[in-house]
């Protein structure tokens, strides 16, 4: 009795020390791992690209909205601007972030606690009217190295300060010296079945102000490129904006309009891209980037609500499975100049697996060389597959 006492005394001894040596490490990263990671971030300010939509003040940029949501007649708070209501009529304006060093990629684990946080603040949020803000862009655009303009649409769920907040994120960790606009429209038809199904038709039905948004930069701003970036059910909206654009003479012609179509975790059926999207792309955009994931549960879930069809954002392979990959390559038809797939399958390491635009240093990379970079880019950690039936795709890996 007396040995079997010791020895449970050894091991309580051990494991108390195991949890010390635990509790230390802990310790010690949060106080100096995270201090560490701020002022890496705080230095990065000093060298940031994004120098064209500066407004003087460290951390602080300018962006700009259209939105189709209707206008409420409360002034005060930014929540209560606009609501989930959509209409025709467009509303444009410009807002500027205040955006802290410490903000890095991995920070919003749950993207519902940015109103929580006082790391991204929007200090100023103007309505203007039409040639205002055609007039303020232009200018920004005219001054950008590229002559360039990014357009951002986000997904399903999303209120306009969540909208802001976000676009303001991406611009700021994307770090490309071009103005950058966030096309925003009423997500946010509530988190149930129905609201899933809600959002889905104001999504179709807002393809039209994006259409005719996109009209407005062509015509009247005269970007020498436009970046197109579309999350998740956001492509949706792409995809009924490009239908109404091709129907449009002056789109539908030889000339392209559109430099980088790029979607990400497209919640868009696959009937519908391949029927309708694919044609209009080639018409209408120079290069079209489709980066998917085959552990996304979010676009899993998008697949039940929608009665078993695949979403175009589900790669459905493992970089390892060969024979499933003309499930992910059909999308390029073989067609390697106009269209990229990029696998992000080995990188996603988010949430719910759904939201690696927003947290993925690999993918966050890549975008960036695809956006500047003339000719296609080519990196250590991209991985080109081939099908056996000869048609190319390409998996983002964490490099070697």
């Amino acid at each position: 009795m007396g040995k079997l006492k010791t020895r449970l005394t050894y091991i309580a001894i051990v494991f108390l020390l195991l949890l010390l040596v635990v509790g230390a490490w802990r310790f010690y990263q949060v106080l100096y791992g995270s201090t560490g990671d701020a002022l890496r971030r705080a230095e990065n300010f000093l060298f940031t690209r994004s120098t064209v939509a500066q407004l003087g003040e460290q951390g602080k940029i300018r962006y700009f909205f259209v939105t189709n949501r209707s206008k409420t007649d409360k002034v005060s708070g930014l929540e209560d601007r606009f609501s989930a209501d959509r209409e025709a009529a467009l509303k444009f304006g410009l807002f500027d972030t205040r955006i802290e060093p410490s903000v890095g990629l991995g920070m919003f684990i749950n993207p519902s606690e940015w109103f929580q946080t006082e790391e991204i603040v929007v200090e100023n949020m103007q309505m203007l009217r039409e040639d205002e803000f055609i007039g303020k862009l232009r200018d920004l655009v005219g001054r950008s190295p590229q002559k360039s303009l990014l357009i951002v649409i986000h997904g399903f769920r999303e209120r306009f300060p969540s909208a802001l907040r976000k676009t303001s994120f991406v611009g700021h960790v994307l770090d490309v010296n071009s103005p950058v606009m966030v096309f925003d429209w009423p997500g946010n038809q509530g988190s149930s079945l129905g609201g899933y199904r809600r959002a889905r038709d104001v999504a179709a039905a807002s393809g039209a102000e994006l259409a005719r948004t996109i009209e407005l930069i062509v015509r009247d701003i005269e970007p020498e490129k436009i970046w197109l970036l579309a999350n998740s059910m956001g492509a949706e909206v792409v995809v009924h904006a490009f239908s109404d654009l091709y129907q449009n003479p002056e789109f539908a012609d030889a000339d392209v309009e559109i430099e980088d179509v790029v979607l990400t975790a497209p919640d868009v059926s696959h009937d519908e891209f391949d029927t309708q999207f694919k044609r209009e792309i080639i018409s209408l955009a120079r290069n079209l980037t489709v980066y998917v994931s085959s552990n996304d549960r979010a676009l899993v879930m998008s697949r039940i609500v929608n009665r078993g069809d695949r979403r175009r954002g589900e790669s459905t392979l493992s970089p390892d499975m060969l024979e499933e990959a003309a499930r992910i390559a059909e999308l390029s038809d073989g067609d390697e100049d106009l269209i990229a797939l990029v696998d992000v399958t080995p990188v996603n390491r988010t949430r719910n697996f759904h939201n690696f635009s927003l947290e993925t240093p690999e993918f966050f990379d890549d975008l960036f060389r695809r956006l500047t970079n003339e000719q296609a880019p080519f990196a250590r950690p991209l991985y080109r597959v081939e099908t056996p039936d000869g048609v190319a795709y390409w998996v983002l890996t964490p490099g070697r």
